[in-house]
């Protein structure tokens, strides 16, 4: 979990960190089989950024703080959630997806997946078109995730080439068993 933390806060590093945060709180159910469910909470503190907590059965707790400045809504349109709890897999069971900002101008999603022989949610890896592998997914600040009925996680961001060209990409992320790896039909 300190690896998710630092990959996070130096991905930050180098990006730059100054934004000012605003005061944000999520909250989610995560249903994690057998009847049982986790109970997710992301807020945001003044100089400490997004923490996610999550309370799971039996009362134990997680804690993934640093995880970005401030939220962000994963369809980059006001009022829409930051943190949600949904079956990403088709297991049964569902992830928790979070996206916090990286200032001056990305972002990160992450997703947690229930571990049942650990009884906690883990990390997802994202591998990108050129076998690199994270435990995030770097974004465009303002720009949509979008998840399908699939699972599939598509991200559209935008990029400046050399000359001071600006273009519009769109990645697709699809669930391979152990991770999400970049997919081929971009």
């Amino acid at each position: 979990m300190r690896l998710v933390v630092a990959c996070v806060m130096a991905l930050a590093g180098i990006v730059g960190l100054v934004a000012e945060s605003t005061a944000q709180n999520a909250s989610v159910a995560a249903r994690i089989g057998a009847g049982q469910s986790a109970q997710a909470t992301a807020t945001v503190a003044p100089n400490d950024g997004v923490l996610l907590e999550i309370l799971l059965p039996g009362g134990g707790t997680q804690s993934f703080p640093q995880l970005g400045l401030e939220l962000v809504p994963l369809s980059g349109k006001a009022g829409s959630p930051a943190l949600l709890a949904r079956d990403l897999d088709g297991d049964g069971v569902d992830e928790i997806v979070i996206r916090g900002s990286v200032p001056p101008d990305r972002g990160a999603v992450l997703v947690f997946r229930w571990d049942r022989t650990a009884g906690e949610f883990v990390p997802v890896e994202f591998t990108n078109d050129r076998d690199e592998t994270t435990k995030y997914l770097v974004v465009d600040l303002a720009g949509p995730v979008l998840i399908d009925e699939t699972g599939m996680i598509e991200a559209q961001y935008e990029a400046t080439r050399q000359d001071g060209r600006k273009s519009w990409h769109v990645a697709r992320y699809r669930w391979t068993g152990r991770g999400y790896s970049q997919s081929a039909d971009n």
